[in-house]
């Protein structure tokens, strides 16, 4: 497979705080799902991707071009970010537009892209009148107007309701072949059937990557913590561990992370 996305020894610090520590992963074309506990460095890792941060130390590339401040390289992707953030006074139609003049298509894109997620209602609403599904409909959709090769989602299942994270999972899969995903989410589980490679980051390190058919157990055990019994004590959660596997299928056990210092 085609690496789109490629890290070596990524470093973003914050002052005294490790973001992100020394990061080297490739993420092929296909679909790929990013996770990690909750401040462990994944939607950093996203920002880096995405050209909003400069990293630190250590390089990534995308399309084999760094995204720090790369206009090029920025035409040939689309991001929705998590939480959305929009101008209140603007409508849904005016804001799509936006990104359709700066890729260059027109209003047949905007109403294909809304369409996608059923937010072709309310386009003409103030986004100040939106509820939190409709903006976060909203920001899905203008991560599809135009032909992005590469399309980045974070959260993408978060504020929106069961039948709208079945619409969004059916919308990624009916494009697999035809476009890149690179997906930040703790919902998990749901898109599981439809990724091709997973990667994990925690405490601001890498903790697994590998093809999601070969991953999937060692997934299920970092995230999925074990009860214990009524009076017996506590049990070490599974899921300490992790396991990266090479495009060859030959995996190399590696450990959890501790904190960052």
């Amino acid at each position: 497979m085609k690496t789109i996305i490629e890290a070596r020894d990524l470093k973003k610090h914050f002052r005294s705080i490790k973001a992100l520590d020394g990061i080297t992963v490739e993420i092929p074309e296909g679909v790929t799902l990013i996770l990690g506990p909750n401040g462990g460095g994944k939607s950093t890792f996203l920002k880096l991707a995405t050209g909003v941060y400069r990293p630190t130390s250590g390089e990534i590339l995308v399309f084999g071009e760094k995204p720090w401040n790369n206009r090029r390289v920025k035409e040939r992707f689309s991001v929705a970010y998590d939480p959305p953030a929009f101008p209140q006074f603007v409508t849904g139609r005016e804001w799509l537009k936006f990104f359709a003049e700066s890729r260059g298509v027109g209003e047949e894109s905007i109403i294909k892209a809304a369409e996608l997620f059923d937010a072709t209602s309310f386009l003409d609403k103030r986004i100040s009148e939106y509820s939190s599904g409709m903006l976060k409909r909203i920001s899905l959709a203008q991560a599809f107007v135009g032909e992005p090769e590469l399309v980045f989602l974070d959260e993408p299942l978060a504020n929106i309701d069961f039948d709208s994270m079945e619409k969004v999972i059916e919308v990624i899969e009916g494009m697999k072949g035809k476009r890149s995903f690179v997906i930040i989410s703790h919902i998990w589980e749901p898109l599981m059937p439809v990724v091709d490679w997973v990667v994990v980051i925690g405490n601001g390190k890498l903790v697994l990557s590998g093809r999601a058919e070969e991953v999937q157990e060692d997934v299920e055990r970092l995230f999925k913590p074990r009860l214990t019994k009524k009076g017996g004590g506590k049990k070490p959660l599974q899921g300490q561990e992790g396991r990266q596997v090479s495009r060859g299928g030959e995996p190399s056990e590696v450990e959890f992370p501790p904190p960052a210092e």
